[in-house]
């Protein structure tokens, strides 16, 4: 078979004949197998011809999840079960099963929402479309735009998510400091500092529950 050809019969994938009957059959999950042992089990090899550029072109981004049937009559079908492995993170997503032989979304809004390494467009790109005046943008200009808000407000929402994180931290660390302070009574106080002492201890049990609550 010549280099064209090959290209042709594997779909635009630069893999030998032995890698692309590997690769047709690595989207079958086994008989009562689970998503996540089907990804534990092809993972290694997918992410070999990821790297080598051995994935077609209709499989560079990811690689659905298909349940095997086999017929009576030797024939087979193996449509997908909704499930996919997102080739940027390397994560199992459901992405929900097809609709009029359509279900790119699920992936897509994966990869807005949920994805830690997705940027679709550059940031000199997105300026670019961003000083064109609204008159002229495409449908795809609109389109590219929207979705880089959308990775954009995921990404702050990360950023905020992790401050929070971070603020509840020092803040259980405040309060230990303080809870190992005034946990126990000082031996010798006098009745107001013993009131002061025990206002001191609710008010570090109103910050625990506080960052409880949080």
């Amino acid at each position: 078979m010549s280099d064209f050809s090959s290209l042709v019969a594997h779909q635009g994938s630069k893999c030998s004949d032995e890698e692309w009957d590997e690769y047709v059959h690595m989207g079958n999950v086994r008989d009562n197998e689970t998503p996540s042992e089907w990804m534990d089990r092809i993972l290694s090899r997918l992410i070999y011809f990821k790297e080598n550029d051995l994935l077609p072109i209709g499989g560079k981004h990811l690689t659905h999840a298909r349940r095997l049937f086999r017929y009576s009559n030797g024939t087979t079908y193996a449509p997908a079960n909704g499930f996919a492995i997102c080739h940027k993170c390397n994560q199992l997503v459901y992405i929900g099963k097809k609709v009029g032989g359509y279900n790119h979304g699920g992936i897509l809004k994966h990869w807005i929402t949920s994805c830690s390494v997705y940027v679709h467009v550059s940031f000199e790109e997105v300026k670019r479309l961003k000083q064109k005046p609204k008159s002229q943008r495409s449908a795809d200009d609109i389109y590219v735009l929207h979705e880089y808000e959308l990775w954009m407000k995921n990404a702050v929402r990360k950023i905020e998510h992790a401050r929070e994180i971070g603020k509840k931290i020092r803040a259980v660390n405040i309060i230990s400091q303080k809870w190992l302070e005034y946990m126990y009574r000082p031996e010798g106080m006098t009745a107001k500092q013993l009131a002061l002492h025990y206002q001191l201890l609710w008010t570090v049990r109103e910050e625990m529950r506080q960052v409880n609550n949080a």
